[in-house]
This record gives C-alpha cells, structure tokens and sequence, in this order.
C-alpha cells in the first residue's frame, strides 16, 4: 500500500510497521518513538510522528486529535472510541456503519467520506468495578 502511494520503506519505517505489528489499540507518535529509539537512537519524534502521518494518510492506521494530542490506532474500520474519563484508556466501542449512515443521512443532504466518532465515559472495566464497589459497599439488611 505504501509502495503504491509513492513512498520508499526505510530503515525507520520498517521500524513503525514492527511497532503496528505488535498491535498496541491506541498509541501516539511520542509512544512509538520511546520504542523505537531504543533500536533505532538517531530518529526522531518529527520522523516518527510524519511516518505515522503518512500512515494514516493512505488508510494503513487511523488517526484522531483528543484535546491537542494526536492519537493512532490499527483499526481503520468505523467504530467510536470512547475515552475513560475513570482511568483514561481509550477503547474500541463497535456500531453498526449502515444504521449510523442512515441516521446521518436522515440529519443532512451532505456526502459522507471519513466518519471519526469520539466519546468520553466510563469504560466497561471502571464501570464493573464501580458496580461491584457498591455493591460491597452497601449495608446488609436482614
């Protein structure tokens, strides 16, 4: 794909692929640069962060700005990501592209091309364990 839109594979880009292999959900340029770096000690987080740019540009990974910080992930489908406002890892939150399509459709006579969804919540792991914090919390009444 990205010998396709012109780009060279590099010694550096190899090294981004190595990390997107690995399958980190959601990540920043400064999170793939600290990996890197380790193997790789003259890049830098401008290489890293345009390779990323790149990336995102052709559809290889997903790219998404959360309160000034870019953020990337492996999925490209649509889906929604919803920040844990409890302990503040993103997560993957399926929905149904046709329904949402529909319902934008319904809204607008606008062209859809790049649908990006971001909430902020509570996750599925903190709103389990806040349940269950009640739940022992709670008095026992006989």
């Amino acid at each position: 794909m990205l010998k396709e839109a012109g780009y060279k594979i590099t010694p550096q880009r190899l090294a981004v692929i190595e990390y997107l292999k690995k399958g980190p959900g959601h990540f920043t340029a400064n999170d793939v640069y600290k990996e890197i770096k380790k193997t790789i000690p003259t890049i830098t987080l401008a290489t890293v962060y345009n390779i990323l740019k790149a990336f995102a540009d052709v559809r290889c990974i997903n790219s998404f700005d959360v309160d000034g910080t870019t953020w990337f992930e492996n999925e490209v489908e649509l889906h929604a990501n919803l920040m844990c406002k409890v302990c503040g890892n993103i997560v993957d939150v399926k929905i149904d592209k046709g329904k949402l399509l529909d319902l934008l459709r319904e809204n607008s006579d606008a062209d859809f091309e790049n649908i990006t969804l971001f909430v902020r919540g509570v996750c599925p792991d903190c709103k389990a364990k806040e349940k269950q914090e009640m739940a022992s919390t709670r008095p026992i009444v006989h």
